[in-house]
């Protein structure tokens, strides 16, 4: 090893040009750090507030994608007509929800969104295709939004989509011709959940988005009905259901080589989490905390479950998830649907119990009157 001696000068003159140095190499990071990947979010234009056959944007999926991704990246939203959004009932107070709520910047872009054939695929990193019921009349076949597909996938760029938001998808197409979707594994909204919880509008909708994915050559995957599932095939990310957003944004930006910003999960997130702990056997915390997980999402999961239950390993399922929340989620249609799940599984002395608790806060209750009868017989 050489050992170098410099005079004071010569050190003077070395520690400026360090220091320029230094000083060009933090201004190229500033600058490197500033430049954001841009997303386009992509909603449903077929809303019509207060009209339920003209269903619009899921806006949960908005919020959480809107409240995930914005730190990260710089978003822009655009839908076939542009302007202002229309969204579906949703609940205000959930911490995502409230979020965007509060954001001036967030309800702007859904008030003033761009019109989708001004959009180029040269501008953005990755698009994610938002969900909502509207998606499945005007997304599908709006041609402007195809291209647009059409040319990310050509630049190998991430396409994303969500809930109904895979309904944009169907038709879009490969350089050679063929079904981007054809052999590709992807996840969307599934029969049984628009059965279970869309009830209303399968006679209205143009098709079934399980259906329609399976034949435009999906490989479809779905898990339990409103369980999170997010499924990647490449570039190409799809989750099943509004509860899917959070790992769909995460997809995203580990694709864009991003880090999600540290946060702490939702409590429907903390929900749907537990929900599935059960269904694989796992032991579930209790008492729960009512601050940090969604009890009423609890409670409502296992109502609809066990009515759509076909067997009783099903039914023994959803009755455990109620079980958990029926000390603090008392409400009388919930705890007599309960009952008869026990009933129905051989547990008479709870089934007796419950029903029994019903009377108590309807007197009259001819469903409880009905079981109490029915066991005495």
């Amino acid at each position: 090893m050489t050992l170098t001696f410099l005079t004071k000068a010569g050190m003077k003159k070395v520690g400026l040009v360090l220091l320029a140095t230094l000083s060009l190499f933090g201004v190229a990071q500033a600058a490197e750090s500033a430049v954001k990947p841009k997303v386009l979010l992509v909603a449903s234009s077929y809303g019509v507030a207060d009209d339920p056959n003209k269903p619009g944007m899921e806006f949960d999926e908005y919020a959480m994608a809107y409240h995930l991704l914005s730190p990260k990246v710089e978003l822009e939203l655009a839908s076939p007509k542009g302007g202002n959004v229309e969204v579906g009932e949703y609940n205000k107070t959930k911490p995502y929800n409230a979020a965007v709520l509060a954001s001036a910047e967030a309800m702007t872009l859904l008030t003033n969104s761009k019109k989708l054939s001004e959009i180029k695929a040269q501008d953005y990193q990755a698009v994610l295709v938002l969900g909502g019921k509207g998606a499945m009349f005007d997304l599908a076949d709006h041609q402007p939004l195809q291209q647009l597909l059409t040319d990310m996938a050509a630049q190998q760029k991430i396409i994303a989509a969500v809930c109904h938001g895979p309904a944009a998808l169907l038709h879009v197409k490969n350089a050679d011709g063929s079904l981007l979707l054809q052999g590709k594994k992807v996840a969307g909204f599934s029969n049984l959940e628009e059965t279970m919880f869309a009830k209303e509008m399968l006679q209205l909708y143009p098709f079934l988005l399980q259906d329609a994915l399976t034949t435009a050559g999906a490989l479809y995957q779905h898990t339990g009905p409103m369980l999170p599932l997010t499924v990647q095939d490449g570039k190409l990310i799809t989750g099943q259901n509004p509860y899917s957003t959070p790992a769909v944004v995460d997809a995203i930006l580990a694709q864009l080589k991003l880090q999600a910003a540290p946060r702490q999960a939702y409590p429907d997130e903390r929900a749907v989490s537990l929900i599935q702990q059960f269904l694989a056997g796992q032991p579930v915390p209790q008492p729960l905390d009512e601050q940090q997980v969604d009890i009423p999402l609890l409670a409502i999961w296992g109502y609809y479950y066990l009515q759509f239950a076909t067997a009783d390993s099903e039914r023994q399922q959803a009755v455990q998830v109620m079980e958990h929340v029926s000390g603090r989620f008392t409400d009388p249609q919930f705890l007599m649907a309960l009952a008869q799940g026990q009933l129905q599984l051989g547990n008479t002395a709870r089934a007796v119990e419950l029903a029994k608790a019903v009377l108590k806060q309807q007197p009259d209750s001819k469903a409880a009157q009905q079981l109490l009868s029915n066991v005495k017989a």
